[in-house]
């Protein structure tokens, strides 16, 4: 068959399917052109197909008295059946016999799948509290640092010629300790899986346990901004006060506001007397944005919702977090030691046999201690946000 023929079956079965379907919709008008329609397909269907016929039986009457020689080449054969069976089973689909992809052992068996072993990621924003701090190597798993005490400095005492010198005050002082504390865990991993995967697994787990490591790090150093009582706050003033007074002269030039993406975009909707937007970004780095807060500016540091996440109490508000401060001189990370990663085939670990089960356990720990260093250095506030219409998502 012709490949005109086999497109003109084609559109004689698509005509039959428009044709029921009309009947099915009740538009009977429309059903009936589209019938007329199907009748001249049909009726140049079988007019091409007597001509073809008749030029076939001639050409193999020819071959039966020796005229001609029949194709013997077996890759044109196969070209020729490939090709007619496929536009055979796209007029023959609606039986149910006969090879078919959908149909496993009819033909689905043999049909390659589109499966990759390669391991994907999906996008995620990822930041990491620590960068924030200050971090102090450490070589013992115990200390106390020396801090002179603040104090209301007051002048010295007039004297009289010859007359005495006062005493004066003499400075105090205190100390902050640290105590490092162990962290980390362990996994199995059969060596079956080590041996058979086309996968870097080991680079794998080792990136899976430094982002275990970062979210132990972000969890810490939220908790140490959660020992201070959080303050709630409805207007900008709030936050204009907390950093020119509360935070003062002593803070203010090295202050960040710490906030979410619910922040950043509430951020976002604020603009001055003149409209123009009072969160702009860095000149020098366009991702980096700062907030006019009266005559200076202060550097917004936005982290995923999912790392500090807004407060949702009651309908309607959105308590969203706005810790100002110097975080280096308000927290301080004691590291030990680095997050370490250790293997072994012949360890034990509870129930888990690695020798006799033919596994490999693997072991990371790290070790280090989080305190506040000081506590004037920052202010925890959440801003409550009323108009749903500025919720982040």
């Amino acid at each position: 068959m012709s490949e005109r023929l086999l497109n003109l079956l084609d559109m004689i079965n698509a005509k039959k399917a428009e044709v029921k379907n009309l009947v099915e919709a009740g538009n009977l008008d429309e059903a009936e052109a589209a019938k007329n329609e199907l009748k001249n397909m049909q009726r140049e269907f079988d007019l091409l197909k007597d001509i073809e016929d008749a030029e076939f039986e001639n050409t193999q009457q020819r071959v039966n008295t020796g005229e001609v020689t029949p194709i013997t080449n077996t890759e044109d054969s196969v070209a020729e059946f490939a090709n007619a069976a496929r536009h055979g089973f796209r007029v023959s689909n609606s039986l149910s016999s006969g090879m078919r992809e959908s149909s496993d052992p009819d033909g689905g068996y043999i049909v390659p799948e589109d499966i990759q072993t390669r391991i994907n990621n999906w996008k995620e924003a990822e930041f990491s509290l620590e960068s924030l701090i200050s971090v102090e190597n450490v070589k013992r798993n115990k200390g106390q640092r020396t801090y002179e005490k603040r104090a209301t400095m007051t002048g010295f005492e007039d004297i009289e010629e010859g007359g005495e010198l006062q005493e004066m005050d003499t400075p105090q002082f205190e100390r902050i300790k640290y105590d490092i504390q162990d962290r980390g865990g362990w996994l199995p991993l059969t060596n079956d899986l080590l041996s058979d995967t086309d996968q870097n697994i080991t680079e794998i787990i080792t990136k899976w346990i430094a982002r275990k490591s970062n979210a132990t790090s972000n969890q810490k150093v939220i908790g140490l901004i959660n020992t201070k009582e959080v303050s709630q706050i409805e207007t900008m003033d709030e936050i204009k006060k907390a950093i020119i007074v509360t935070l003062g002269a002593a803070y203010r030039a090295g202050s960040k506001i710490l906030t979410n993406d619910d922040g950043l975009f509430f951020f976002s909707t604020l603009k001055d007397n003149n409209g123009r937007d009072l969160l702009q970004p860095n000149p020098m780095n366009a991702m980096q944005m700062y907030l006019s807060v009266g005559p200076i500016k202060v550097p917004i540091i936005a982290v995923p919702n999912k790392v500090i996440a807004s407060d949702v109490k009651e309908k309607g508000k959105l308590k969203i977090p706005m810790v100002c401060g110097d975080f280096k001189e308000a927290f301080k990370k004691y590291d030990r030691q680095r997050t370490s990663i250790m293997s072994s085939n012949v360890a034990v670990a509870g129930s888990l046999n690695a020798f006799t089960q033919n596994m490999t356990l693997v072991r990371a720990i790290e070790r280090n201690d989080y305190k506040v260093l000081d506590n004037m250095a920052y202010t925890n506030m959440q801003m409550v946000v009323n108009d749903e219409s500025v919720m982040g998502e």
